[in-house]
């Protein structure tokens, strides 16, 4: 057996007649495609599964399947008490799962699934492996575990995530378990090839033309490299909310001579959003925990509230430039 509590979790679900499953704020490949296998599943072994999200799906990933039937919902006015179980999957805060700096966790029985290792642990019953390259992967043990066949849709969805959180098997993080844990889905009915077709052979105009303003903007400083956007200029072009995630994955690792990188965008009034990725193994989340954010070795995240743009650009700059200097 992969995870102990597997057996716990398999018979929450089956007591729960109404269950919900989350994708969180700004949700990405792992987070969506963790979602709706998790629904799949939920539904083969008979429970009602309803999946809802805080933000807009974005368009590269309407491909999967049920993708177009999940709900977005404000967790300010959302209506918990007609459920019986949440699912909450991929997000290691439950500020991540709603997109409020605060607000109270529902009345009803929560299972948290992650592969973070900043999870602060807030569910019911919580697993939590931060060994795995992401939730995909670990869905993938947890339903071997449960004994379900894994359906063509159901394999497709798995490895949407796992090629989205190891940037294309990029990560340092990926070894032979993982791999071969993409082969066998991709045996099962997954299609590596649509997949990678519409992450990153599918990208919007718009986005495109985001990407040239980035680069346009980005300075490079002793070990890292930094682009940093401000509401205006995010506003004129279009406010494309996950062009920043793109970015960071294509360009903030590549720079020779640079261990990281860093991309910015003021995303609301006094609002910064910050994604890092790692080139050579630096440990960026480090930088983010400095911050306030969390995520893995190769790739973090924060969020900074409350803030000019340029004030919080400067705490970002000053937390990887005392961390720089450290290692």
């Amino acid at each position: 057996m992969n995870y102990k509590d597997s057996p716990i979790i398999l018979s929450e679900i089956k007591k729960a007649p109404k269950i919900l499953v989350n994708c969180h704020r700004g949700p990405d490949s792992d987070s969506i495609g963790s979602a709706l296998a998790m629904a799949k599943v939920i539904q083969k072994i008979g429970g009602q599964v309803t999946v809802i999200c805080p933000s807009d799906i974005p368009s590269d990933l309407m491909f999967l399947p049920g993708a177009d039937e999940i709900i977005r919902v404000n967790y300010t006015s959302f209506d918990f008490s007609s459920y019986d179980l949440f699912m909450i999957l991929d997000s290691s805060t439950y500020s991540m799962v709603t997109g409020l700096k605060d607000s109270d966790k529902p009345g009803i029985r929560s299972i948290v699934i992650d592969h973070h290792f900043s999870n602060e642990k807030f569910g019911d019953i919580n697993l939590v492996d931060s060994e795995v390259t992401s939730t995909g992967e670990l869905l993938y043990g947890l339903f071997l575990d449960w004994d379900v066949t894994i359906s063509g849709d159901t394999a497709n969805c798995l490895l949407t995530g796992i090629i989205g959180d190891t940037g294309t098997f990029q990560y340092q993080n990926v070894g032979e378990k993982t791999l071969r844990i993409a082969a066998d889905l991709i045996e099962k009915g997954a299609n590596k090839d649509e997949i990678v077709f519409n992450l990153y052979r599918n990208i919007e105009f718009r986005e495109v033309k985001m990407w040239g303003k980035f680069i346009e903007r980005m300075m490079i400083e002793d070990g890292f490299v930094w682009s940093a956007i401000p509401l205006p200029i995010y506003r004129d072009l279009g406010e494309y909310t996950y062009a920043k995630e793109d970015v960071a994955n294509f360009f903030a690792p590549i720079v020779k001579g640079t261990e990281f990188g860093i991309v910015m965008v003021e995303v609301s009034e006094n609002v910064l959003s910050v994604s890092f990725r790692s080139r050579t193994g630096f440990d960026v989340a480090k930088v983010a925990a400095e911050i306030g954010g969390g995520g893995h070795k190769a790739a973090a995240g924060a969020r900074i509230e409350g803030l000019p743009f340029q004030e919080a650009v400067n705490e970002v700059l000053k937390a990887a430039r005392k961390h720089v200097q450290k290692d």
